[in-house]
């Protein structure tokens, strides 16, 4: 769900309606059900009055969740979904309780780069995705730092996501496999191993290196399935390397957010 939801988001950029999201962790027809719950959740959030609801949304459990937050913690509870690393657009029970500022800051994002589409032909469809063209890799202690070399050149990827140690900061090590990238013109997306950490590249001495010498992209607080999505959507849109730089780091729907870091 948190990849679909991200995928929409960037696919449908000026969607003038709402677009729910939603499932079930017991499937309908079984006991203890919740997919009905589910569903009519959405349906009553489909058809509210009393604020405007446009673009993608992931209703499950008690949750509203942009589409570009949507992360799951567990697979056993009824509410298994958040919203990651920010508040959710609202919660819904007996009645919905929505937050009207974090909601149309959400929907401010649908007119960012056309008109909202008021008619179907002024709808911008970007549905193309590069996502078979990404490693995703973790780094663990002792990874060869061939691996990168290897996968460009044996596997045709270009484009990386990277979970780092700390607060996305790598290995020094593992500079070289970076300053190859670089050299190649290949965009890693470094993020951080800590469930709600940051990857910022502003605390530690690796990751300062990292920013000063212009070797990867810090993913903030961009959830995994926000930056691999909106990756393979860059790259399906034949961006530059420089140009999926500048667009990885800036918010496009709502998914990553710079301003609260310490600078």
């Amino acid at each position: 769900m948190g990849y679909t939801s991200a995928a929409l988001s960037f696919a449908l950029e000026n969607i003038n309606k709402p677009v729910i999201i939603t499932g079930a962790q017991v499937p309908l027809g079984y006991l203890g059900t919740d997919a009905e719950t589910n569903v009519v959740n959405s349906l009553r959030l489909a058809v509210w009055e009393y604020h405007e609801i446009k673009g993608i949304v992931a209703v499950f459990g008690s949750k509203i969740i942009s589409g570009t937050r949507v992360k799951k913690g567990t697979e056993f509870d009824y509410d298994p979904f958040k919203s990651f690393q920010v508040g959710a657009l609202g919660q819904i029970g007996r009645f919905m309780r929505i937050d009207e500022k974090a909601l149309m800051k959400y929907i401010s994002y649908l007119s960012k780069v056309k008109p909202l589409a008021i008619q179907s032909r002024i709808l911008s469809v970007k549905k193309d995705f590069d996502t078979k063209s990404i490693a995703s890799l973790t780094e663990f202690p002792g990874m060869s730092v061939d691996i990168f070399q290897s996968l460009v050149e044996n596997n045709n990827i270009k484009a990386f996501i990277f979970r780092a140690f700390g607060a996305g900061d790598p290995s020094a090590y593992l500079f070289p496999a970076f300053e190859y990238l670089k050299k190649k013109k290949i965009p890693i997306t470094v993020t951080t191993q800590a469930p709600n950490g940051l990857a910022s590249f502003q605390v530690n001495e690796t990751g300062l290196y990292l920013k000063d010498h212009d070797l990867a992209i810090p993913a903030y607080d961009m959830s995994i399935e926000s930056m691999t999505t909106k990756l393979g959507w860059l790259l399906a849109q034949k961006f530059s390397y420089e140009q999926i730089k500048q667009k990885m780091i800036e918010d496009l729907h709502g998914e990553i957010n710079i301003e609260n870091e310490l600078i």
